[in-house]
């Protein structure tokens, strides 16, 4: 093979492991936990928890984010009713974003360019420490279900993303996307 290939398979390469390593840092994390001894099989109406914060200072967040897993839980054949105690279930969440930094420190191999010969390095390598930090915007969504009845809880799912800009100036997408992942797992099986 000539140099030329070999040189675009490389960047062909790191391209794909670029590309992929960019697709993980955007990917939502999902995750659900439920009581185990609970039965979900008579689930048909949902209501509200009284509430008046919901983790985040924003009204409209809110209004979003109630409009979503109203209209979810609905696709999926729940109905919605006005009181609490008519209730088979009681639906609550907190929705919010914070300020994250990551930092990540590793060996990052060097040599002593006087040592280079014409056939590569001679002598000894030596190690340094690489430090990256990021800050970033991740936000969080809790979905949580209690037992109409006894009032215990039943069910927790949240999910987390780190925000994009396009992900904070138009919301609706990203809380109905998260609302979405989140209440696939809902109910348990």
């Amino acid at each position: 093979m000539n140099a030329k290939w070999i040189a675009w398979d490389r960047m062909a390469w790191l391209s794909l492991v670029a590309g992929a390593l960019l697709a993980s840092c955007a990917s939502m994390q999902v995750g659900s936990d439920y009581d185990r001894g609970a039965s979900f099989v008579g689930y048909k109406t949902f209501a509200w928890m009284p509430r008046t914060n919901y983790g985040t200072l924003n009204p409209l967040v809110v209004q979003r984010a109630r409009d979503s897993i109203r209209s979810v839980l609905g696709n999926r054949g729940f109905k919605f009713v006005d009181e609490p105690a008519d209730a088979d279930f009681v639906v609550d969440f907190t929705i919010g974003a914070h300020q994250r930094t990551d930092i990540r420190s590793y060996p990052v191999p060097y040599a002593d360019p006087v040592l280079w010969t014409r056939h590569g390095w001679w002598g000894y390598r030596y190690w340094g420490d690489q430090v990256d930090v990021r800050q970033y915007r991740e936000g969080v969504l809790s979905i949580d279900v209690f037992d109409g009845k006894t009032r215990r809880p039943v069910w927790h799912g949240w999910a987390k993303k780190e925000l994009s800009s396009e992900d904070i100036a138009h919301s609706e997408g990203s809380i109905h996307s998260a609302v979405v992942a989140v209440l696939e797992k809902f109910p348990p099986p």
